[in-house]
Order: structure tokens, then C-alpha cells, then sequence
């Protein structure tokens, strides 16, 4: 599955602290063999976006397309940050 980075969640990924950046990264690589993992949700309200977990302050929302060829990093995100927008 290849995996899109939306411009926004770039650089929002360049903000991180560098132990978050780095677990980030190997998260993500890990969604394109399995993008169901253990402890992922889907996201209320929004269709087709889930969650996902980085660490207990850290989340990555992301999106598989329609054709289940492409997932598309939507943000990552601070727990206490308005992580639906």
C-alpha cells in the first residue's frame, strides 16, 4: 500500500519532539503492510478516518482510500490539541 503524507500533517510531523518523530515514521511505515492494527478507532463523524495511537499524547489520523491502494495521512496531532479538525 503506498502512503501519502497530506502537506499539512508534514509539517505538523516536523514540529514533533525527535522520540515522537521517530516512532511517527516507523508507525506509519508499519500502516502500509497492516493499516488495521491493534488499537486503532474510527474517528466520529468523519467518514473513512481512523486513529491511531503514537504514543499516550500522540495521535495519527489517517484515511484509506477507496481502491484500498493508498493511505492518506490526514494529521498528527497532540492528545490535547483539536485533533477532529
Amino acid at each position: 500500500m503506498k502512503i501519502h503524507i497530506k502537506k499539512s500533517a508534514r509539517k505538523e510531523l516536523m514540529k514533533l519532539p525527535d522520540n515522537i518523530l521517530i516512532k511517527t515514521f516507523k508507525t506509519i511505515l508499519s500502516l502500509s503492510d497492516n493499516p488495521y492494527p491493534g488499537g486503532f478507532d474510527k474517528v466520529e463523524g468523519k467518514d473513512n478516518q481512523l486513529r491511531l495511537w503514537i504514543d499516550k499524547n500522540y495521535r495519527i489520523l489517517y484515511g484509506i482510500n477507496s481502491n484500498k491502494d493508498r493511505l492518506d495521512i490526514v494529521a498528527i496531532r497532540h492528545k490535547s490539541e483539536k485533533i477532529y479538525k
